[in-house]
């Protein structure tokens, strides 16, 4: 007996099921984009008329080995902050839109070239010479007003050593300004932790950090990469996103 195989009764069938996941466009074109979705990237269609944008928060389907974005999710937006996978430096330099804390003054904080890179081909790395170091890295300053709520979000590992060090840390924060010129620690409200993990996990993969924050104040808010490091290790920070929620 011949078995009838028309798209309208494939379609009527039971299963295979379609995942359906969350995701953040790290890249695009006309024909297609990279969405990165825990740690991992992979390439994804879409439908048009959407045309995604780097840092836009994604729905996208998979059947079998197809990956396509539905859209993007409403309610969110492109990333507001400048040069957050560091990709706009050369190997070696200071992160241009960023700026060092250096709580400890020991830590230095320098872009590189990595195979490991979630977002395009470079990291920040955080290293120091001393036997512990705190910093924070923040970003380029984000208007904002009282009440208005932000999902943040960033990449994290481990670079060196065998991640035996209880102070290998990372937290990602939000710092609050009366003014996009004034520099940290001159702030007008407490600084928010977003999210932190405790003896990060040496690279690969990165571990993600994400969460929402409302702010407290009329004025500006900036990212903040907070790391603690010994000497024996480093923290390595990728794809830093502050998104309109």
């Amino acid at each position: 007996m011949p078995t009838n195989s028309s798209a309208e009764v494939v379609a009527a069938q039971d299963g295979p099921w379609a995942q359906v996941r969350t995701g953040t466009i790290s890249t695009a074109n006309e024909q297609s984009a990279n969405v990165i979705v825990g740690g991992t990237s992979f390439v994804a269609s879409f439908i048009s008329p959407y045309v995604p944008q780097p840092g836009e928060l994604v729905a996208i389907i998979r059947q079998d080995a197809s990956w396509i974005i539905l859209g993007k999710i409403a309610g969110s937006g492109a990333n507001e902050i400048l040069n957050g996978s560091f990709e706009l430096d050369a190997d070696g330099a200071f992160p241009s839109s960023w700026n060092l804390y250096d709580i400890t003054s020991v830590s230095t904080a320098t872009v590189l070239e990595s195979a490991n890179a979630v977002d395009g081909t470079k990291i920040l790395q955080v290293l120091t010479d001393s036997a512990s170091a705190e910093s924070y890295v923040y970003s380029s300053p984000v208007p904002v007003f009282i009440g208005d709520q932000f999902t943040l979000s960033v990449y994290v590992g481990a670079t060196l050593g065998d991640n035996a060090y209880t102070t290998v840390n990372a937290g990602l924060y939000a710092l609050w300004f009366a003014n996009e010129t004034n520099l940290y620690p001159t702030t007008s409200s407490a600084d928010t932790l977003v999210d932190a993990v405790t003896d990060v996990p040496v690279l690969p993969p990165f571990t993600p950090l994400s969460g929402t924050v409302v702010a407290p104040v009329n004025g500006f808010m900036r990212l903040a990469l907070r790391s603690t490091v010994a000497d024996t290790t480093g923290l390595a920070w990728d794809f830093a996103i502050v998104r309109p929620s």
